[in-house]
């Protein structure tokens, strides 16, 4: 009797004394289905999925945030053009093995990941890893089916992919959301230009180019400077080959309470920023455009482009070069460009060379021709023997 009152009471100490841990699920399953409230967070609890309501919109989305970080900034949204708006959305894995948002009447799905399969919603699991990608998997086999890692909204994370997987004809772009109050697609878009064998990144305001990186120099993008110590933080490399033109970033030193992430803005700018775990708020590395002269085609074609610190006009043709209008030069409209000056060497092959200008993107190669096994000779060479050709040299 003595024995069961002692072995009651220490027992009872202990439940008291010993701490009391939730259970955090990173895997979702058709048993498990993820409610109104209900959260997965990734391994580390860097990141959580979950329902939520932008801004001051009452409007219910399936997103995935950064679950301890300053503001809980989204970075990948399911329903983005088709919000719910009450809160019975269920999202959950079905009977074909596909992740699908349901709305109240649970029949048609607002969202599904829609993908072909021979598995069931006995083989597939969903999983929210360390990354802030979720990853619908065989469960046998973690043969990955499907992740939102190549399915982007406005948010470019480290080691997330942007641009062209030849294997599948998968195009990785990100868009901004339309406000902050609607992650909807928005205005501008953040591509990797893959029509050429020198890719560069392009920012566009609707159809218009807005930015772009510049040339890849093997080391980074040529257009991005790299100077200051907080871009020495960012490392970023580029995949070009028969199975992929694709680009990834990360930090240059990984830490684990380091947040880190590339946001395009619905302004027409992208930042990078980051944030330590234990801060309260993000600090800004960096962000593109950087100044007016930093916009694509800003002196029009044969123009070059210096921000001027006093009231004189940013714009000036190139060597040889002369304004198109004069007229609309003098009024700060440089869109129609540069032509070559009238008396000047204008037949070709007639004594032309090369004027080294410095400080200075090199040209759009959108529809270049890139020769690797040239030297810099044998390229100027090539290029004096044809009448319409631009040597680039980084």
């Amino acid at each position: 009797m003595y024995f069961t009152k002692g072995f009651l009471l220490l027992h009872t100490l202990l439940v008291f004394l010993i701490p009391q841990f939730d259970t955090l699920q990173d895997i979702l399953t058709i048993s498990n289905p993820i409610r109104n409230g209900d959260l997965l967070v990734s391994n580390g609890e860097t990141f959580a999925l979950g329902f939520f309501s932008p801004g001051e919109s009452t409007n219910r989305y399936v997103g995935i945030w950064f679950y301890k970080a300053p503001e809980q900034p989204v970075v990948w949204v399911a329903n983005r053009d088709n919000p719910i708006n009450d809160n019975s959305g269920v999202f959950s894995i079905n009977l074909h093995g596909n992740l699908v948002l349901c709305g109240e009447d649970q029949k048609q799905p607002i969202w599904s990941t829609n993908i072909v399969t021979k598995s069931n919603n006995n083989t597939t699991l969903a999983r929210l890893i360390h990354s802030g990608n979720l990853m619908l998997l065989i469960n046998e086999t973690s043969e990955v089916l499907w992740e939102s890692f190549d399915n982007p909204t406005d948010t470019f994370l480290p080691g997330m992919k942007l641009g062209l997987d030849r294997m599948n004809g998968l195009n990785r772009i990100l868009t901004s959301w339309k406000s902050k109050d609607n992650p909807g697609i928005g205005y501008c878009s953040f591509i990797l230009n893959t029509n050429s064998s020198s890719p560069e990144l392009f920012l566009y305001k609707g159809n218009i180019l807005w930015w772009r990186s510049g040339h890849w120099n093997g080391i980074g993008w040529s257009g991005i400077p790299t100077s200051s110590s907080n871009d020495s933080v960012v490392n970023f490399n580029l995949f070009n080959n028969q199975y992929e033109t694709s680009t990834i970033w990360g930090l240059r030193y990984p830490d684990v309470s380091l947040l880190s992430r590339l946001v395009v803005n619905g302004s027409g700018s992208i930042q990078r920023s980051v944030s330590e775990i234990s801060d309260q708020e993000w600090d800004i590395l960096g962000t593109v455009p950087l100044d007016r002269c930093d916009n694509y085609g800003r002196c029009g074609a044969f123009g070059k482009c210096q921000v001027q610190n006093g009231t004189e006009f940013e714009c000036t043709c190139l060597p040889g070069f002369e304004p198109r209008s004069p007229s609309e030069w003098s009024a700060r409209n440089a869109t129609s460009g540069c032509v070559k000056k009238h008396g000047g060497a204008s037949i070709c092959k007639s004594g032309e060379e090369f004027v080294k200008v410095e400080n200075v993107k090199l040209p759009d190669s959108s529809f270049a021709r890139v020769d690797e096994k040239l030297s810099l000779k044998e390229c100027e060479q090539k290029c004096l023997e044809n009448c319409s050709c631009t040597r680039m040299e980084e």
